[in-house]
């Protein structure tokens, strides 16, 4: 994939890539070959771009996080064997995740967390599932180089959150909690902001609750606005049309499972 040429401006001045790229991704490639083994280094191909711009092209540093990242994979192989889009469709279409086909005015990537279903997801699905599934979704959303570049926003809607609905998911616990902010740091996602809307006035107890396991980075990067939809859409970067009612926009007939179902279509059509 070639990048736009605003893009390209950003990957260079914002994330100090070099005219060099390429010599230093089969450069890194090499270090985690003669680290880890062949089966490893083809396991996070990947990911080396992405994390170099992670790390504003820091080769030791996209080093020890890519070793962080084969780690926590070796932690936990469960999360990441046999992973496939069907296996997903249905914890999708519930719609706890998505993400718009549409860019923000930066051009960042946005993800959609709609606090609503959450209920719905903990009936039906473990938080091994959820993990999984976020697993195969982020690895799959950061092979785009546009989305390693400009990163990642994520909005929530937490109108009626379910307070209990985490406690009562199967493998849950402290644990699990654990497991999601680890990989969230160990993933080669550079997230730019959380905003978050209609949150009840108990989320942010639950947020205090939460924030150990959260780096000091993310936690200054989350935002709670409440009923002010216009104050998060511009803090976001982002127009009514291209959001979802329950998120302050106006778009509908959105399909939270359209990627999943456009990623399988083209598996369908492959000879």
């Amino acid at each position: 994939m070639v990048l736009t040429p605003s893009s390209a401006a950003k990957a260079k001045e914002e994330l100090n890539e070099p005219e060099d790229a390429a010599a230093v991704v089969a450069a890194l490639r090499a270090r985690v070959l003669a680290a880890q083994g062949d089966e490893e280094a083809r396991r996070w191909e990947w990911a080396l771009a992405a994390t170099l711009r992670q790390v504003k092209w820091d080769a030791d540093r996209a080093f020890e996080k890519l070793s962080e990242l084969s780690a926590f994979a070796a932690k936990r192989p469960h999360l990441f064997a046999a992973l496939n889009a069907q296996e997903f469709v249905g914890q999708a279409t519930i719609g706890v995740t998505s993400h718009l086909p549409t860019r923000n005015n930066r051009g960042e990537l946005v993800l959609l967390l709609n606090g609503e279903a959450m209920s719905e997801l903990a009936r039906e699905h473990t938080m091994q599932d959820m993990l999984r599934y976020s697993v195969f979704y982020m690895t799959h959303l950061m092979q785009d180089e546009e989305t390693q570049v400009n990163g990642v926003v994520i909005v929530e809607n937490l109108h009626n959150y379910p307070m209990m609905a985490l406690n009562r998911m199967k493998g849950v616990g402290p644990t699990g909690m654990k497991a999601s902010f680890e990989w969230l740091k160990v993933s080669p996602m550079r997230l730019r902001g959380i905003y978050a809307i209609r949150q009840p006035w108990y989320v942010g107890v639950m947020l205090a609750m939460v924030k150990p396991f959260m780096s000091a980075k993310l936690r200054e990067r989350v935002a709670l606005f409440g009923a002010d939809t216009s104050g998060m859409l511009a803090a976001a970067g982002l127009t009514p049309e291209q959001l979802p009612p329950e998120y302050g926009g106006t778009l509908q007939g959105f399909d939270t499972a359209w990627h999943l179902k456009e990623m399988l279509g083209r598996q369908g059509s492959r000879p």
